[in-house]
């Protein structure tokens, strides 16, 4: 044998590998590879379409499903479902760090899908709608503050209550995925501020004159 588990502790594995006697901590990854795989790289085949294949760096996997391939590094989460031979906690495990991955790419299309050209994306991640509001990647508002000179324009914190779904699932190339909480917020602080609510007090004295004659005669105008 190239390697095996001589001994199992609580918190340790004592293993022999190339020769050398080394302690491991004791958790699935470690268990995995020093036992079934010998001290070689992990690897496993649920079927033809969710693969798995560790890098040459120990706990990074190659991992692949319905032809999307990614590395995880979730090793320990990993290792039980190739231990379980669990596809399905794979599939669960995959889709949920390829929404991580990406996510902004998922909330950008769900925004040119749902609100079209009147909400912009800037290089920090945040949305401008209609050149006047922002919301940024913590779901936090903001109003556009002028100055006399245009270079030196501000955004100025908003306070808004949105109420967001509950839950949302989206299709993706891997399926179909949840949106999370803070996504969902994002949403619907955008389309709060696409369509105000110019009777909402608390949101209204929070605005600038401007903004609010802007507002006011857009609505009166059916904009």
């Amino acid at each position: 044998m190239d390697s095996c588990i001589r001994s199992v502790r609580d918190d340790h594995l004592i293993v022999y590998f190339n020769g050398i006697i080394m302690t491991k901590i004791n958790d699935s990854y470690n268990r995995l590879k020093y036992g079934e795989f010998m001290g070689n790289r992990v690897a496993h085949n649920f079927d033809d379409e969710a693969y798995v294949q560790e890098t040459y760096d120990d706990r990074i996997f190659n991992c692949v499903y319905k032809g999307e391939r990614m590395q995880i590094r979730i090793a320990d989460k990993l290792c039980d479902t190739i231990v379980g031979r669990n596809k399905e906690e794979y599939i669960i495990l995959f889709k949920s760090c390829f929404y991580e991955a990406h996510k902004i790419e998922i909330l950008t299309g769900l925004v040119k899908d749902s609100f079209g050209d009147r909400v912009k994306m800037k290089p920090d991640d945040s949305f401008v709608i209609d050149d006047r509001f922002m919301v940024d990647t913590h779901a936090t508002a903001h109003y556009l503050k002028r100055s006399k000179a245009w270079k030196d324009d501000k955004w100025s914190h908003l306070c808004i209550v949105a109420k967001a779904v509950s839950k949302k699932k989206i299709k993706t190339r891997v399926g179909m995925v949840e949106i999370d909480i803070k996504l969902l917020e994002i949403l619907a602080k955008i389309n709060f501020l696409l369509y105000p609510n110019v009777k909402d007090t608390i949101f209204t004295n929070q605005l600038p004159e401007w903004l609010m004659k802007s507002l006011v005669a857009e609505q009166e105008a059916k904009v």
